[in-house]
């Protein structure tokens, strides 16, 4: 276990400080040994009763110690499995609820503040524990148990993903094209052609197909780019929509829209995502007067 007892806390720079890439592992080794963690706290006998529980952990690692207003760019650049958040001020809590934006893998959260009333930020990153001060080592304990629970339950989601597409990619082209993915632990099979919408909800996806609704382990971004680009559209940050749902485009302010699906929901359409909808569009125009 790397404590980092060369750079004591109270000596890091502004910024934060991080192992070098060729000592870390990748986002595909979370649920392993090593949990390669972030702590996001001030620089204060709290913030360092933090590193010391973590110490105490077998197994953890941890590759940065930032301010909570740098926890966002921390996260991209570190690629965490776990993040350790002290909610303390408003700054802390407006970076708690940036973080669900992140479209690479996001780190599992354990949340600690001294209000109880920061438990709504917890729940708003989906963090596995929030621990109210004061808390002690066993408290501390339960909170990584479960962290550690979450790491393993992803990479488990991940392995048989990997597992699930090599069979489907040795499957014949005339068998029907399906979404495969681990929820509760069940394999859920969905064909492509089901499902309706995909929206975002902070460390998940959930995936709309009819009637049923699954909630995925799995970024919107990564699932974007799984898929076939002639069919989903990604129409906003956390949106993506089967193109052949789609009953008509409305209006509503400067480049943006709303997409009406056949059933009746409403999508956002934002200008930042307008040119894979125009995209489409364009390639429907073509269709219809293949003589222009």
């Amino acid at each position: 276990m790397d404590s980092n007892e060369d750079t004591p806390f109270d000596s890091y720079p502004s910024g934060y400080t991080s192992v070098s890439a060729k000592d870390g592992l990748s986002g595909e080794a979370a649920g392993t040994a090593e949990i390669r963690t972030v702590i996001a706290a001030p620089r204060t006998p709290d913030g360092k009763d933090l590193h010391l529980l973590l110490d105490s952990e077998p197994g953890v690692r941890i590759i940065a110690e930032c301010r909570d207003t740098e926890l966002g760019a921390v996260i991209r650049r570190s690629n965490p499995h776990l993040v350790v958040l002290d909610i303390r001020s408003q700054d802390a809590k407006k970076a708690a609820l940036a973080n669900t934006d992140l479209d690479a893998d996001r780190p599992v959260f354990i949340c600690v503040a001294s209000d109880s009333q920061c438990a709504t930020y917890a729940f708003e990153v989906h963090a596995v524990d929030f621990l109210l001060r004061p808390f002690d080592k066993v408290r501390f304990h339960q909170a990584m148990e479960r962290a550690r629970r979450e790491l393993r339950n992803a990479q488990y989601s991940r392995l048989a993903q990997q597992m699930i597409g090599l069979l489907q990619h040795s499957r014949t082209q005339d068998q029907p094209e399906q979404l495969v993915f681990r929820t509760n632990g069940r394999l859920i099979f969905i064909d492509l052609n089901d499902i309706d919408w995909i929206g975002a909800s902070a460390n998940y996806v959930r995936v709309n197909a009819g009637a049923e609704s699954y909630l995925v382990r799995e970024s919107i971004g990564r699932l974007s780019a799984r898929l076939d680009r002639e069919r989903f559209v990604r129409i906003h940050r956390s949106v993506i929509v089967n193109v052949r749902r789609i009953k008509e485009l409305q209006s509503c302010n400067a480049g943006e829209y709303i997409a009406v699906l056949k059933n009746g929901k409403k999508l956002p359409c934002s200008r930042g995502f307008r040119s894979e909808l125009e995209r489409y569009v364009s390639s429907c125009m073509r269709a219809a007067n293949p003589d222009r």
